[in-house]
């Protein structure tokens, strides 16, 4: 049996979709069954998993997925105390979105990554948008590589769950905006998708970019729309005395 497993999960790891220890597949990624005589095969279960934890491997999110998890999110004052609360009661809640603004080093990565890895978790899609990036390429393919800039664009709009991180991270020109609305106009259309985003502005610098987008946004985060704590985690000395 060991041997049998090992021949059959290296198809998946040669596409990057190993990762997930499936009892029902026996890790082939695949269900094959019989039906008026003919033989027909359909995907695993596990499969949307296997496919977002290949997402967040690309992204380069897979290395912070191990620390950035709801159990090592420590809140150490009321405010990130209620974002925890709000992030674990969206987990469990309808599909709506989650909206995270706050100064960088504050928590806002941290949480929404342990928001997607539950989601994961729980047989959801989830792909990772980081704006700073992915608007960059996207902006450039509009009139360069059009059959890129539609193939991606479709799959941010229809995906289960979306995690844009850093929304208008270094400004926003007009491409930007349009790109944004774009995306978000079509994803607030669709009730039974997630969107999580986390930015550094609040509600009234997105409404000083465009109020249509930001009315967007709130309509579908309610609820859902925190801030983070006013500091930078990453700069805070560390606790000695714990050693």
């Amino acid at each position: 049996m060991e041997e049998s497993q090992s021949e059959v999960r290296q198809p998946l790891a040669e596409y990057g979709l190993d990762g997930v220890d499936c009892p029902i597949c026996h890790n082939t990624g695949q269900i094959y069954y019989e039906k008026d005589g003919y033989s027909y095969s359909r995907d695993c279960e596990c499969m949307p998993k296997r496919r977002s934890l290949r997402e967040l491997n690309l992204s380069g999110l897979k290395s912070l997925s191990e620390i950035y998890t709801f159990d090592k999110y420590v809140p150490d004052n009321n405010l990130s105390a209620r974002l925890l609360e709000k992030a674990t009661e969206y987990i469990e809640d309808e599909p709506k979105w989650f909206f995270v603004s706050g100064r960088p080093g504050s928590g806002k990565t941290h949480i929404c990554t342990a928001i997607c890895l539950e989601l994961i978790n729980r047989g959801e899609r989830v792909t990772y948008m980081l704006w700073r990036d992915d608007s960059v390429k996207l902006k450039s393919a509009v009139a360069g590589d059009p059959e890129y800039y539609e193939k991606r664009m479709t799959r941010l709009k229809n995906v289960s769950v979306l995690y844009i991180d850093d929304l208008f991270k270094g400004g926003a020109n007009a491409a930007d905006i349009k790109l944004a609305f774009e995306l978000l106009n079509y994803r607030c259309n669709q009730p039974q998708t997630r969107t999580i985003i986390s930015t550094e502005l609040d509600f009234k610098d997105l409404r000083r970019i465009d109020d249509a987008l930001a009315s967007r946004i709130y309509k579908r985060s309610e609820g859902y729309c925190r801030r983070s704590p006013d500091k930078n985690y990453r700069l805070e000395p560390p606790d000695c005395s714990k050693k």
